[in-house]
C-alpha cells in the first residue's frame, strides 16, 4: 500500500484530481482504511497539495482533508454521502473551510445519504442549500442531490425568498426537488445566469395550482 501512495504522489496526473472515496472503497477492513487515509493526509498531501484542482472526498476523508491542506488551485470539490449534520457542519458561514475557499470553488458536488428519521432535520436539506449559494461567490456548477434512501422529501424552496436564496454566478445546477412548485422558484430568475437545469422531482402526481393557471394561460 505504501509504495501504491508513493507511485500516486509522484503521478501528476493524479495530484490534479484526487479520489479519496476510491481509495477508501477499496478496503473492507475500517481500520486499515483509516490507516490509508491517515498515512495519504500526512505524509502525501503535504507534497502534493499545491497541484490539487479537484478533491473528491467522503465521510471518513472529509474532515481531515478539508482540515490539513492548503489548496491554491483547488476549484472543484466533490462531498460524497455525507449525513446532514456533516454536510451542515462543513457548509455553513462559520466553517473554516468556507473561510478560505468561498470565493475559489468554481465546481460543487454535493450527495446527501442519511437515513435518520429525526423529524427537526426535515428542512435542514434546503437550508444547506441556500447557504451554498449565499457563501460560494463564485460557484457556476452546484450538483446538490440525495441518496434513493433519504426518509424525508428533499430540498423544497417555496418558502425561500429570492433576496435570500439568490446566485449571479450559478450557470449549472442539478438537484432533487419536492415537486413542480420547487422548479418554479428556481426559475424565477434568483438564478440569473442558468442555462443548464438538470431536476429530479419526487412528487409529479398533483399538478400544483400555479402550474394549472400557467398551463391554461399557455392554452388560451
Amino acid at each position: 500500500v505504501n509504495q501504491k501512495l508513493d507511485k500516486l504522489a509522484q503521478d501528476s496526473t493524479f495530484t490534479r484530481s484526487v479520489d479519496l472515496v476510491t481509495i477508501s472503497s477499496n478496503e473492507d477492513n475500517e481500520s486499515r482504511t483509516n490507516s490509508i487515509l491517515d498515512r495519504f493526509c500526512f505524509d502525501i498531501i503535504p507534497r502534493i497539495q499545491y497541484n490539487i484542482e479537484c478533491l473528491t472526498v467522503g465521510p471518513l476523508s472529509t474532515d481531515r482533508i478539508l482540515r490539513i491542506g492548503n489548496y491554491p488551485k483547488l476549484n472543484k470539490l466533490i462531498l460524497v454521502n455525507l449525513s446532514l449534520k456533516m454536510a451542515s457542519r462543513i457548509l455553513n458561514n462559520g466553517s473554516s473551510f468556507i473561510h478560505i475557499y468561498r470565493h475559489q470553488i468554481s465546481h460543487l458536488v454535493v450527495t446527501i445519504n442519511d437515513d435518520t428519521t429525526a423529524i427537526r432535520i426535515k428542512n435542514v436539506a434546503t437550508n444547506i442549500f441556500a447557504n451554498i449559494l449565499a457563501m460560494f461567490t463564485n460557484l457556476i456548477h452546484l450538483d446538490f442531490n440525495f441518496d434513493d434512501n433519504f426518509v424525508y422529501p428533499p430540498t423544497s424552496f417555496i418558502k425561500l425568498l429570492s433576496t435570500t436564496c439568490h446566485s449571479s454566478s450559478i450557470v449549472h445546477l442539478n438537484v432533487r426537488v419536492r415537486n413542480f412548485d420547487d422548479c418554479l422558484c428556481l426559475l424565477d430568475g434568483r438564478l440569473s445566469q442558468l442555462h443548464t437545469f438538470i431536476v429530479k422531482i419526487d412528487n409529479i402526481d398533483d399538478l400544483s395550482m400555479s402550474i394549472r393557471k400557467k398551463v391554461r394561460n399557455f392554452e388560451s
